[in-house]
């Protein structure tokens, strides 16, 4: 591209709940509580993976479906080559980096940060019904065009 990145405005992202996303992770839990149900295994062990089962429901039910978990992203902005804002549910505004383990498919963009001030990787879904039909294509096709020059996988 001939125009400079440093003129570039920034591309903002406003995720919402999605329907496709949350279906899938209700069927996945539905469906591990049914055969853990039906295994014939120890009562002890089905109660302790029950409790994880539990755990993790209500982790990634507050997460993509509520939104108030302190992890819910609400708004992506990508300012410049690999400098990004999370703006998070709570508030709190946490500039990141883009990992190179993130992934483009037609119907699903899962984009890994890592925080500037450090902790724990920070793991964005985004499904087709997350961002209007526009703004995911145009997220698709930015990603493509330099997300692997951001994440420094130019070859």
């Amino acid at each position: 591209m001939t125009s400079s990145a440093k003129f570039a405005v920034p591309f903002r992202v406003t995720l919402k709940t999605s329907f496709l996303l949350n279906s899938a992770l209700l069927f996945m839990y539905l469906g591990a509580f049914y055969w853990l149900w039906v295994f014939d295994i120890n009562l002890l062990l089905k109660l302790i993976v029950l409790a994880a089962l539990i755990v993790g429901f209500i982790h990634h039910a507050r997460q993509y479906l509520f939104k108030n978990s302190r992890w819910a992203v609400t708004q992506l902005v990508w300012q410049d080559k690999n400098q990004w804002q999370l703006n998070m549910a709570t508030g709190e505004n946490v500039k990141a980096e883009l990992l190179g383990s993130s992934f483009i498919n037609p119907w699903l963009i899962i984009l890994n940060f890592r925080p500037e001030q450090g902790g724990r990787m920070q793991p964005v879904v985004i499904m087709t019904d997350s961002v209007d039909s526009t703004t995911f294509r145009r997220l698709s096709v930015k990603l493509r065009l330099y997300g692997a020059e951001a994440v420094g996988e130019v070859g």
